[in-house]
């Protein structure tokens, strides 16, 4: 990149642009120029001439600038020229606002011909900031575009030499001059925004890893945690490659509190294993003594205490603690073999009683046969009667097998409520408070729907078709409640 395409920050733009607005100002508060002013004194290359600049090769603009027109609007060349004259002693000037300035010299051409290439070289003009305003409809503008686009659009508007509406160049160059401003202020809160969201992801990471480091040693899968510490610099070395760069200095902190963490969790490891050597070997010692005694009272007749110890010797295993692996599947191996020989023979015991409960079973099978064909709908007093005397029977005839207890027991209830529910209805059917209710309800309907009906008749007659649709409406709406009351009162007899 040459020197002359160093981007210009928006700041120096703007001061430049502010430069200029004084100047122009400056330059209002004096008299016009006469209509013949004096003539110039020869500046070389401050002035050119039509000839120099229509031969003038274009210079290397900052950003892809429209090509000069080859073909001009004959209208637009004449409205531009308006804005230009040659005076008597040949200078080209220009009328730029409220100032007339002097852009050339017209070296004995006629003023229409000596004002021909300026007025060319506006319309180029115009044809720039027409690219310059499509270049900024492009989504994928850099920051660094469009800065390029600010310093070519200051050297192009600072006092062009150039015949036309200059004003209006410098209005429309301020609009796409404020567009191209805005654009970088957005890219630079996008920017921002992204730095913004890698440091919170950065951070979020660190704070993950601290997190692990404090995590209680007990509660730790020490296998995904080693797993984890020994991605950590790859991972920070991933974020740094894929994510927004962010400050120097927050990089560092951040850094030095992974590796503090890291330095952490690697001291609470050597630490928890040395331990747990410890542990392990207290483990061993432990669970030896309960194998002991649940290997003495694997011979034992005594059921229930029995039963009972074993239990509490299992809860104790259960607190002692963990053993390595394999030492503790061999003590476990031991432990249960002697609990084993004593449920083993309990149970043969147990399987003695199993007959007499299958017999007691046969027996409450018959009873719910006997309680299912109960009918409450016909005789509820016998019904109940019988209810009582087989639930009598079926507490006399013991125990069933442990499998069966919840299917027999749900069966009898499902009885039992059924004449509970009947029990029920005949009370609601035979309570008088009920029947007087029911009753006083229909007479009130009677005697409401004959004034519905009556209020019907005079609704007709006025011919009112609301009133007759309201009237029926209400008549209806009564009648129905009528006919819920009448089945009520069915029901209860």
């Amino acid at each position: 990149m040459s020197e002359s395409e160093t981007p210009t920050p928006v700041g120096e733009d703007a001061a430049a642009n502010d430069s200029a607005t004084q100047q122009t100002e400056a330059s209002a508060s004096k008299p016009a120029p006469s209509a013949t002013p004096p003539r110039p004194r020869p500046m070389p290359g401050r002035t050119p001439s039509p000839a120099a600049l229509a031969g003038r090769k274009p210079t290397t603009t900052l950003i892809p600038a429209a090509p000069p027109q080859q073909e001009y609007d004959a209208d637009a060349l004449r409205e531009a020229k308006t804005f230009g004259a040659v005076t008597e002693d040949g200078s080209i000037t220009v009328q730029d606002g409220t100032q007339v300035r002097t852009i050339g010299t017209a070296d004995g051409a006629e003023p229409e011909e000596a004002l021909t290439p300026f007025a060319k070289a506006y319309l180029d003009l115009v044809a720039f900031l027409d690219h310059c305003e499509k270049t900024l409809q492009a989504p994928e503008l850099s920051q660094n575009d469009l800065n390029r686009l600010l310093e070519n659009l200051r050297k192009q508007m600072k006092e062009p030499a150039v015949v036309g509406d200059i004003p209006a160049l410098r209005s429309r160059a301020s609009d796409v001059r404020e567009q191209a401003k805005k654009r970088i202020h957005a890219l630079e809160e996008q920017r921002a925004a992204a730095r913004e969201e890698a440091t919170a992801r950065r951070t979020e990471f660190v704070e993950s890893i601290e997190a692990l480091a404090a995590t209680d040693p007990a509660q730790l899968s020490w296998k995904n945690a080693g797993e984890t510490m020994r991605n950590m610099v790859p991972t920070w070395k991933s974020m740094q490659a894929e994510g927004a760069s962010i400050e120097r200095s927050v990089e560092d902190a951040l850094w030095k509190r992974l590796s503090a963490a890291r330095a952490l969790f690697d001291r609470k490891r050597k630490k928890f294993f040395s331990e747990l050597d410890e542990q392990h070997a207290q483990a061993e010692r432990i669970k030896e003594k309960l194998i002991a005694q649940a290997e003495s009272m694997q011979d034992s007749t005594d059921w229930g205490p029995t039963v009972r110890a074993y239990r509490d010797l299992m809860s104790r295993w259960r607190e002692a603690p963990r053993g390595s692996r394999k030492k503790d599947d061999a003590q476990w191996a031991r432990f249960k073999k002697a609990q084993d020989t004593f449920f083993a023979a309990r149970n043969a015991d147990l399987r003695a009683s199993d007959e007499e409960q299958r017999r007691n079973l046969e027996v409450k099978e018959s009873l719910l046969r006997e309680a299912e064909s109960i009918d409450a709908g016909k005789d509820l007093e016998a019904a109940k009667d019988k209810l009582r005397s087989i639930q009598d029977r079926w507490e006399d005839a013991g125990k069933v097998p442990r499998s069966d207890m919840r299917r027999v027991e749900d069966r009898l209830r499902s009885v039992e409520r059924s004449v509970k529910k009947a029990e029920a209805d005949e009370w609601r059917r035979t309570d008088p408070r009920t029947r007087a209710r029911v009753e006083g309800a229909s007479s009130q309907l009677h005697a409401a729907i004959a004034g519905y009906e009556e209020a019907l008749e005079k609704a007709k007659a006025s011919g009112d078709a609301k009133r007759i649709a309201e009237a029926e409406a209400a008549l209806a709406a009564r009648k129905e409640w009528l006919a819920v009351i009448e089945r009520s009162a069915h029901e209860l007899g």
